[in-house]
């Protein structure tokens, strides 16, 4: 992955010292309220100084980017790599046990449960994760050093897998899932984290870096697959097979990963606004104290209306991957190897619009493209709708109709969903970008639970499923429209911010 992601703000930046930077926050910090309003005129002063706080501190981070020696340098470079290794396994982790866990849950039960134990097994991963995200970014925020929460994701990422493996009974194998799915909690600080080494401008490069390398993972899991299939020998006692291996490689995986996070992760540089926020006691963060950031988070309107964007996106690639399959063999007569053709082009497809966004991202603004994602989708969905009632079961003849649905549907994914989180991540504060993510990520595997379960109940009815997802697709680009200015405004806000305080300063 490249690393020239610190050209925001460099003129500005570079005009600042950070030495007055810092005294210019512990004068703010230091200042009794009744000087601040002495000294307003006409407008509320105080909240001004609070603003340029904020605002002060991410240029402070930004001028810090750029003054980065050497060994910062590439300390920065490891981390960044072990990031997109850990997105990497967790693409890998997927594509390796989804599809051998429907044989796994049918080797301890009867055929005529499986199905509902299997959701129980994606539900609790998925729910799980969706917790300690927001615990483990709440922690992140407060100043827990990144690279012990990592190395503690990644140890129930090895216990859940060493436990899958072992499979005693059909109980171990739900608390093993449900115990790796802790470790997915790692996502949303490696996204703050991500923030943070970047700026706005570059960010949504950096992520579709991230992401994309997850989807690479999602690719090359299946040829994991075909070797595993080989698998029948005794293990301490223990029999490998095609089923339980996959836990017993990703254990093995998981654990190189956490051998290289020792050596090779290292924590960023504090600023001083991070030394300030890392010396205050953690016994002063409670609960309560957690939840009112949630709150002063989620009361945003362009925050709802991007966690909105974020689980419609999630929601509809969930229920159109539960559906393809008994919908394809219905309409068309597919089987298993016609799927996962189709799933291969698929994820190619995706692997490259995630490449492209690297340089999209340079000529149009992240709500534009967010916007064009929509768009696109809305399409597709009414292509759907429109086509759907005209098709009958096992003829040919609205294929090619079909697979430009499942293309536009499919390009129009990796658009939404890098551009909503590079947009999220800039709409609240550095200090507060660990317990973001975890509500954002939170929002999103809820999606991915409700997505699979709204599907599989209307397996008999698609037309209506596919109209109830052309409105919520319709109605989320209609939020997009309603608030776009608000994306373009952001911008031009924080660099009036930026540039106040000088003037106070002279």
């Amino acid at each position: 992955m490249t690393t020239d992601h610190i050209n925001y703000q460099q003129q500005i930046a570079q005009s600042i010292n950070e030495e007055k930077d810092h005294e210019l926050l512990e004068t703010i910090d230091n200042a009794p309220k009744q000087q601040i309003s002495s000294n307003s005129i006409g407008i509320n002063q105080n909240s001004i100084l609070k603003n340029d706080e904020y605002q002060k501190s991410n240029q402070i981070s930004d001028n810090h980017m750029n003054i980065l020696t050497p060994i910062e340098r590439r300390e920065r470079i490891l981390t960044l790599i072990i990031i997109g290794i850990i997105a990497f396994l967790t693409g890998i982790d997927y594509a390796i046990i989804l599809p051998t866990a429907w044989g796994y849950i049918n080797t301890f039960m009867r055929y005529h449960y499986g199905g509902f134990v299997m959701g129980i097994l994606l539900s609790v991963f998925a729910l799980s994760g969706a917790i300690a995200g927001i615990i483990l970014g709440y922690l992140n925020d407060i100043g827990i050093s990144l690279k012990r929460l990592v190395l503690f994701g990644i140890l129930f990422k090895i216990i859940g897998n060493i436990l899958y493996f072992i499979g005693i009974n059909i109980y171990i194998v739900v608390i093993s899932r449900l115990i790796a799915g802790i470790g997915m909690g790692l996502v949303p600080p490696l996204l703050a984290e991500i923030s943070r080494r970047s700026t706005p401008k570059t960010r949504t490069q950096l992520l579709s870096k991230v992401l994309g390398c997850r989807q690479i993972g999602l690719l090359v899991g299946p040829c994991f697959t075909i070797l595993l299939k080989q698998m029948n020998f005794v293990l301490f006692g223990i029999r490998v097979t095609m089923y339980n291996s996959p836990g017993l490689l990703m254990a093995i995986l998981w654990l190189i990963l956490a051998i290289l996070t020792l050596f090779f992760f290292f924590d960023s540089p504090l600023s001083s606004v991070d030394h300030k926020v890392s010396s205050t006691p953690l016994n002063n963060y409670s609960f309560s104290q957690a939840l009112k950031r949630v709150y002063t988070i989620c009361k945003q309107p362009v925050i709802i209306v991007l966690l909105i964007t974020s689980f419609i996106a999630y929601f509809n690639q969930t229920a159109l991957e539960t559906t393809l399959t008994p919908f394809t063999n219905r309409q068309f007569k597919w089987h298993e190897l016609e799927v996962s053709i189709l799933f291969a082009i698929a994820g190619i497809e995706i692997t490259l619009v995630y490449v492209l966004l690297h340089y999209i991202t340079k000529k149009f603004q992240d709500q534009s493209i967010l916007l064009f994602g929509y768009i696109l989708l809305s399409f597709a969905c009414l292509i759907a709708v429109i086509i759907l009632p005209f098709s009958q079961p096992g003829t040919q003849k609205y294929l090619p109709i079909f697979l430009l649905f499942v293309a536009l549907d499919i390009l129009a994914l990796p658009l939404i969903v890098v551009t909503s989180t590079s947009l999220f991540t800039q709409q609240i504060n550095n200090d507060e970008q660990g317990i973001g993510q975890g509500v954002q990520r939170f929002v999103i595997n809820v999606a991915t639970i409700v997505g699979p379960l709204y599907a599989g109940g209307l397996l008999k009815f698609t037309w209506i499923m596919l109209c109830s997802m052309l409105f919520i697709v319709l109605f989320a680009t209609f939020l997009i429209l309603a608030i776009y200015r608000s994306f373009k405004s952001k911008h031009d806000e924080e660099l009036s911010a930026l540039i106040r305080p000088t003037n106070n300063i002279r």
